[in-house]
């Protein structure tokens, strides 16, 4: 066996739950990409990866998705139906206690559930390579159209951005429609049935044009991985060849890195939800606070607009130097130097910036490890009292 990094012990966690409530509800699947070509040449996990791909006959995939209850905390199984912000429009099986965040936030939706994962797939039945390609384009449409109607519905009775309504509208986003779409989605997918061969448009690039023989999927056969046994088509060859139709050679030694590493923020012992908190829950138990907001521009008049009702807002601070002691949309403005002796247990800082990440790295480095962001475009809950 491989010596795993802390994400590929998680995700071998992740395969060894899947794998067990599989057998228990009878489930055929087959290993994929690089799960399959690390079961057939290092017997687990590709060294310099950290990913996990699995594939099942559409039959099966659908219902497992409808099947989310088979899964207990901390296993989560994430679909297009039951996490609109976050999935990636095909099924993942995440662990709640943990964090892998990509791309978040992004300013269109929110994200849900951002724990590490398997990426589960369906293999949909396909008559040729060209109507794969062609499905694929539409797919991609739909996809776009999913997400931009599920960042409208978290915008649902606020007034949304000018960059995140053009994208919304561009891409055909609907409110309150995103149900009908996610079931019109899957229809689609499914729209061959007997055919001869199995084809992926679900997914992005050259992986959702490609075709596959569906004999090679008649059967399958075991091999090890990691210490376990998992299903490989019996076609496993045949597969590899056309997954990876330029050759399986091995990278060189500079480009054998994790694209997952290079562009999450990825921690084994945390949830995300402790690092989504912070951009989610600025206004979670802020009654009776001393409120704080960094930033003193155009963020601040747009957070005191919608929020400030009935909150005891103290200052702001701001890091432009000729605007300490003036005064910014009702609120005086301070240097930041001041903030660390005025936090205590009673306060709440609130970063309402465009350039919140570099403020963040700037409150870390001033041992205030308190925070929150508002993010003009997420949607936030008002407290109870504060509804009135």
């Amino acid at each position: 066996m491989n010596k795993l990094n802390d994400l590929q012990i998680v995700e071998l966690d992740i395969l060894k739950e899947f794998a067990r409530v599989a057998k228990k509800e009878g489930l055929i699947w087959f290993s994929m990409f690089g799960t399959l070509l690390g079961a057939v040449r290092h017997k687990g996990f590709i060294p310099w990866d950290d990913d996990v791909d699995i594939a099942l006959p559409r039959q099966e995939y659908d219902r497992l998705r409808l099947s989310k209850h088979w899964f207990d905390e901390p296993y989560f199984l994430q679909t297009p139906h039951n996490d609109p912000g976050a999935a990636p429009h095909f099924i993942r099986l995440r662990r709640s206690d943990t964090a892998v965040l990509a791309n978040f936030p992004n300013g269109n939706t929110r994200g849900g559930h951002m724990g590490a994962y398997i990426d589960i797939l369906p293999l949909d039945d396909m008559p040729d390579g060209e109507t794969a390609k062609r499905m694929q384009d539409t797919v991609i449409k739909m996809q776009y159209q999913m997400y931009a109607s599920a960042g409208l519905d978290e915008c649902e009775g606020n007034e949304i951005p000018e960059e995140k309504e053009e994208f919304c509208f561009s891409h055909g986003g609907i409110s309150r429609q995103y149900d009908v779409l996610a079931e019109r989605y899957e229809r689609f997918c499914s729209k061959f049935s007997n055919q001869l061969y199995y084809a992926m448009p679900v997914l992005r690039g050259e992986y959702g044009k490609r075709v596959y023989d569906k004999l090679w999927f008649s059967e399958s056969i075991e091999m090890e991985f990691e210490g376990i046994k998992i299903p490989v088509p019996v076609g496993y060859k045949e597969t590899l060849i056309a997954s990876y139709p330029g050759g399986l050679y091995e990278p060189d030694q500079k480009n054998r890195i994790s694209k997952l590493r290079k562009s999450s923020l990825i921690d084994m012992s945390r949830s995300y939800k402790d690092y989504v908190c912070r951009y989610t829950d600025m206004l979670h138990g802020i009654e009776n606070k001393n409120v704080y907001i960094f930033g003193a521009g155009d963020s601040l008049r747009i957070w005191m607009e919608r929020y400030s009702k009935g909150v005891n807002v103290v200052c702001a601070f701001d890091n432009r130097k000729d605007a300490w002691g003036s005064f910014a949309h009702g609120i005086p403005v301070r240097s930041p130097s001041e903030l660390p002796a005025l936090m205590e247990e009673n306060s709440r800082l609130i970063i309402a910036s465009i350039y919140h990440q570099e403020i963040a790295k700037q409150l870390e480095e001033m041992q205030v490890q308190e925070y929150y962001f508002f993010i003009d475009g997420l949607k936030y809950t008002r407290c109870l009292n504060d509804a009135e």
